[in-house]
């Protein structure tokens, strides 16, 4: 059944991160980078759902609207589904919940970043480690674009090291796309690879 459901929500893209820095990137190129990668889903016919992470979100809303807009795209819920967290202290226990249902609705996650400020220290995000556990459980496709750093890069090295383990189909062109993601290339490139990728999964 979970196969099923993978399959039939396979159009489906879930994009993870947080990022109070940036590491190799700056602020403007990350962002760019976001932009372009939420833009280039929604042209190329898939349906973005994300949970608003700090340093990430946003640029993913104002990436997906920019092309809904630029083509008379009518928006809804199934072309772009965004789950900002509950605030407050009693609201913290439901996020682990909130997160999974969140997940549920797709069938590939996109991790990008994934640190955070914490007593006035940079820290691996432990939020987006949660989503990349919920994932896997989901059986969902996990495309981690190492280049981006930090958590990105922890699980882009923990798949390499057993990658047959995370992928059914592991060929020469898959390899190659996934080497790729750990590599900082241009914007358009780091984009083009990642939907490669995520269209080689899917044929």
């Amino acid at each position: 059944l979970q196969e099923i459901e993978r399959k039939l929500n396979s159009n489906n893209i879930f994009i993870s991160g947080s990022a109070e820095e940036y590491g190799e990137f700056t602020k403007e190129e990350a962002e760019d980078l976001i932009k372009l990668l939420s833009k280039k889903l929604i042209k190329e016919g898939f349906n973005i759902i994300s949970g608003f992470g700090v340093g990430v979100g946003s640029a993913v809303i104002t990436g997906a609207l920019e092309e809904i807009y630029m083509n008379n795209i009518r928006i809804n819920n199934q072309r772009l589904l965004l789950r900002p967290f509950p605030q407050g202290n009693d609201a913290r226990r439901l996020w682990t919940q909130y997160r999974e249902d969140m997940i549920s609705r797709a069938g590939v996650s996109i991790y990008l970043f994934g640190n955070k400020k914490q007593d006035g220290n940079i820290v691996e995000a432990n939020g987006v480690k949660e989503e990349f556990d919920i994932a896997l459980d989901s059986k969902h496709i996990v495309i981690p674009v190492g280049c981006t750093g930090y958590m990105a890069q922890k699980f882009w090295q923990q798949v390499n090291l057993y990658i047959e383990k995370y992928y059914d189909e592991v060929d020469d062109e898959m390899l190659e796309l996934f080497q790729c993601l750990n590599n900082k290339m241009s914007n358009e490139d780091i984009v083009s690879n990642t939907i490669k990728l995520i269209n080689h999964f899917r044929r």
